[in-house]
């Protein structure tokens, strides 16, 4: 019998990614998929005592920094009591099963503002909705762990890839860099913030991370939190720069500070020391490549 696998979010751009991956790393797994509201306990109660899974890897959540602030209430519910709903469930129901959060750097918030490279130490100090609900999640998954729940928290820092809507960093560049390359656009990229820094990771990569953990040979203690990074940060306006050079295309670079930053942080580095040891994981695409593949996505989506 294969490993029976319980994703949320899997209609997502991670969870899309994913299911990719999961078919090749981990052969005759059980995918158990439901459309069901996370925020519904008897619905997630009936399906974890029905389909009885041995994982739980949770990347459903409102995941936007606008959106979460637009809509705080369904940020709160979703990500805080969705989480909560689901972990209690699992703890109760399927006791024996691992239960793997994928969290978010965006914790860290404030702590940033030091400018060194944040192990998983940090103290956690969101700044907005998004990180403040998350940030709330992920203590109580922690919190959790300790009752005996087998929680892994993946703190994620940003990830970049094909199907990424626009709000992302480098799709909102690259869909500038197509629609110039195209002549739908003036030689001209416009950011708000052109020197703020991002962590990149090819979703990719993450999502190798990800299934790593599904995959331990043996358990982490419970309750762990692993930073999943690149350990660089790039500033926008390199990875704009970057673009234009992968494109062959020349612009300027424009400010507008109206734009907000998509993480609202100037800066943001992660040490990802105890996920390369925990995991034996570390990224391995090329940023060139995720460059490609980004600019060939917005090349693609761009077509009249």
């Amino acid at each position: 019998m294969g490993l029976r696998i319980l994703l949320t979010g899997g209609q997502g751009f991670v969870g899309q990614h994913l299911k990719v991956r999961l078919q090749d790393r981990i052969p005759g797994h059980v995918l158990l998929e439901d459309p069901m509201d996370i925020r519904d306990r008897a619905a997630v109660e009936r399906f974890v005592r029905n389909e009885k899974p041995d994982a739980c890897l949770h990347l459903a959540a409102i995941s936007s920094v606008a959106r979460a602030k637009a809509e705080s209430a369904d940020a709160w519910t979703v990500n805080l009591d969705g989480t909560l709903i689901l972990a209690e469930t699992f703890e109760t129901h399927a006791p024996q099963a691992s239960f793997i959060f994928v969290s978010t750097a965006e914790i860290y918030g404030a702590s940033f503002s030091s400018g060194q490279p944040l192990d998983e130490s940090a103290v956690i100090a969101p700044v907005n909705a998004y990180a403040s609900s998350k940030a709330a999640a992920d203590l109580a998954i922690g919190n959790l762990s300790r009752e005996g729940l087998h929680g892994l928290r993946l703190r994620s820092f940003t990830q970049t890839g094909t199907g990424q809507d626009e709000d992302a960093i480098l799709p909102f560049l690259a869909a500038q860099v197509a629609r110039i390359e195209a002549g739908q656009q003036a030689p001209t990229i416009t950011v708000g913030h052109p020197d703020a820094g991002f962590d990149v990771t090819d979703v990719r990569d993450a999502c190798e991370a990800y299934i790593n953990a599904l995959a331990l040979p043996q358990p982490l203690p419970n309750g762990t939190a692993l930073n999943i990074c690149s350990g660089m940060t790039r500033t926008v306006r390199s990875m704009a720069i970057d673009l234009l050079d992968v494109a062959g295309v020349s612009a300027t670079i424009e400010v507008d500070p109206d734009i907000p930053c998509p993480s609202g942080l100037p800066s943001m580095r992660g040490n990802p020391a105890a996920a390369r040891q925990a995991l034996d994981w570390s990224p391995q695409i090329p940023w060139h490549e995720t460059l490609v593949s980004v600019l060939n996505d917005w090349r693609y989506r761009i077509k009249p």
